[in-house]
């Protein structure tokens, strides 16, 4: 390798649970006509297993230098991760088809792992399962404004009895907001206090909560093995990937128009919808949508999962071998490329909401439950598995809807593309520090539009 040195507007690394990539940038500033673009990535296994995630770092930067020829000197040192597992968190609300929900959408966009979700009055079992779980983070909502205060005034009294103290984030009707804080610290909680996730009927508000939750992400990241050595050199915020690739998703659908993505992962597979659904399907809808939906699949990865993913095909098509996290050989491939592909298919369509049929007395009716994809004309497949293995494009057409079927997926004729750089996660890094229209057009290259 030479001994010169490029410098460069950003280097952003992304440190998943399998693999560690890192992306170079340059033309990010717009300044004399720069055209934003994609200098090199590198790639190596993530190394938590070995203690440190640095190495695995370490050895990603190293590979993309050689590729390059040379060193690299970023302005900006930025980075994603889902290397620690995730944030685990609880959330508790006042009905399960409002606050619960609502609380529960807050934290799946900002990157979050729901291990466990109540509604209504806090049980003994439910203190029992909230320990078990043992939280980084409870999210506590409950009341629109001006509401109920007694259901959430009673659950925080009941977190007190945990063994554990979680950070609580309180997110219900802010009249009980000072109360719930008072009790909850002085038994020793850090409580962060957020906007109303379910301010009234029909109505989400989760854009704030998933801020709260971002920046306690960062503060639990650095739980991971090595990671406090990162956030020493990162100059900028550590984001939670899939939080990053929601910001990312946001961003390029306000340019593009409504769209799905899909991040195959070693250990789960995330979708994110951007989208209001189409006018015909909202008027049978019986429950409120955010704009900005993100689910996340923990049971289906091409490497920690894989063996469940294996068992949802038939004999006749599943693997000899189950894929190590960087598939080299022809067979090991062809294994990862399969689990890729009914990932993606079973995770999209748990996305997606569906018709059902209510029988009443003046006759059958028709209502729609869930996530509304079919107005969504661009479906894009980023992450390792998509962008990397053979056969991206075929499998994004098997998630849209094959028509006559009750499931509200992307239509048949939607638009599938590949983020070909690997750049999504990135770029939703890249959106706090350097103008939209340079980040957006680092997305555009990507996936050819």
């Amino acid at each position: 390798m030479s001994d010169r040195v490029r410098h460069i507007d950003a280097l952003v690394a992304e440190i998943g649970s399998t693999t560690t990539s890192v992306s170079a940038f340059e033309g990010l500033s717009g300044k004399d006509g720069a055209t934003p673009r994609l200098v090199g990535q590198g790639v190596a296994p993530t190394s938590v297993l070995e203690g440190d995630v640095g190495i695995g770092l370490a050895a990603a930067r190293a590979s993309l230098e050689a590729s390059l020829g040379h060193a690299v000197e970023p302005t900006v040192t930025l980075a994603t991760s889902s290397a620690a597992g995730g944030l685990r968190m609880t959330v508790h609300g006042l009905t399960a088809r409002m606050t619960a929900m609502a609380a529960r959408e807050a934290a799946l966009g900002a990157g979050a792992v729901v291990k466990y979700q109540t509604s209504g009055r806090l049980r003994d079992s439910d203190l029992v399962r909230i320990d078990e779980v043992r939280p980084n983070l409870v999210l506590l909502a409950g009341g629109v404004e001006g509401g109920d205060l007694d259901t959430v005034l009673f659950n925080a009294r009941r977190l007190r009895e945990l063994r554990s103290r979680p950070v609580v984030v309180y997110g219900g009707n802010s009249v009980a907001a000072a109360e719930v804080r008072q009790m909850l610290e002085a038994a020793g909680f850090g409580v962060r206090v957020t906007a109303n996730v379910y301010p009234a009927i029909d109505e989400l508000d989760i854009v704030p909560a998933r801020a709260v939750i971002h920046d306690a992400f960062e503060e639990h990241i650095t739980h991971a093995p090595g990671m406090e050595r990162i956030g020493e050199f990162v100059t900028g915020r550590i984001l939670p990937t899939p939080g990053a690739v929601l910001l990312a998703s946001e961003r390029f659908a306000e340019a593009v128009g409504d769209l799905v993505v899909i991040d195959v992962g070693g250990a789960t597979t995330d979708v994110h919808s951007v989208t209001d659904g189409s006018p015909d399907i909202a008027a049978i809808s019986t429950e409120p949508e955010p704009h900005s939906k993100r689910t996340v699949e923990g049971d289906l990865g091409t490497y920690v999962s894989a063996e469940h993913v294996a068992a949802l095909l038939d004999t006749m098509h599943r693997p000899a071998v189950l894929p190590p996290p960087l598939p080299f050989t022809p067979e090991e491939i062809e294994a990862a490329r399969a689990l890729a592909h009914i990932a993606a298919v079973t995770a999209v369509q748990r996305h997606a909401g569906r018709l059902t049929h209510l029988y009443t007395p003046s006759g059958r009716q028709t209502v729609a439950r869930g996530r509304d994809l079919t107005a969504c004309r661009l479906v894009i497949g980023t992450g390792g598995a998509l962008t990397r293995l053979p056969g991206g494009l075929e499998i994004l057409a098997d998630v849209r809807s094959r028509d006559g079927g009750d499931r509200l997926l992307p239509p048949s004729g939607a638009t599938c593309l590949l983020d070909r750089d690997y750049v999504f996660a990135a770029c939703g890094a890249l959106l706090a520090t350097f103008p939209a229209e340079s980040v957006l057009a680092l997305m555009r290259a990507s996936v050819g539009l």
